[in-house]
């Protein structure tokens, strides 16, 4: 979807016409069904679809031209993925607070389905688990995973090969 047809569809939901929504909701539906899966809750697809339609409602129309670049599709595909980080970020510091903890794991609606990855994760030293579910479970960068644990993103990227490495011979094993 091109700036000129955002634009337009930005100006019609701004004067009340919600009928030309759906066509904005398909061309942002896959990635909005991505996070969904990712951030695992019910209410996480229905977040993110407010979310766009607020951002198309608040969207200043002036700041782009109405041309056939795709730099607005990649604007708004970016603040999707943004209010995704922000999503995950909160879903985590609630379940911190809920002190939601299984074997120092914390619990994400059984995403460790297998007793094998379970077993395989208490292999993992305290830092190397932390930083592992911060990753690939809660989509932290290495950068916050750094400042959360108060050490370099090099110590944060030497943590995840490692537990990655004992992981992976782990699993081979089993």
């Amino acid at each position: 979807m091109c700036n000129r047809d955002i634009l337009y569809i930005a100006r019609e939901i701004k004067n009340k016409n919600m009928s030309h929504f759906g066509e904005i909701y398909e061309a942002f539906a896959g990635l909005i069904h991505h996070f969904e899966i990712k951030l695992g809750c019910d209410d996480a697809g229905q977040e993110l679809t407010v979310f766009l339609l607020e951002l198309i409602y608040s969207l200043d129309t002036d700041k782009f031209l109405p041309d056939d670049t795709e730099q607005l599709n990649r604007y708004i595909a970016a603040s999707i993925r943004n209010k995704y980080i922000a999503l995950s970020k909160k879903r985590h510091r609630h379940m911190l607070e809920l002190g939601e903890r299984y074997d120092g794991v914390y619990c994400v609606e059984a995403r460790e389905s297998s007793l094998t990855l379970r077993d395989g994760i208490k292999l993992l030293n305290e830092r190397q688990r932390e930083s592992l579910i911060l990753k690939y479970i809660y989509g932290y960068s290495d950068a916050e995973i750094a400042e959360r644990l108060g050490i370099t993103r090099q110590a944060v990227n030497r943590l995840e090969r490692r537990g990655l490495e004992i992981l992976k011979e782990y699993l081979s094993i089993k």
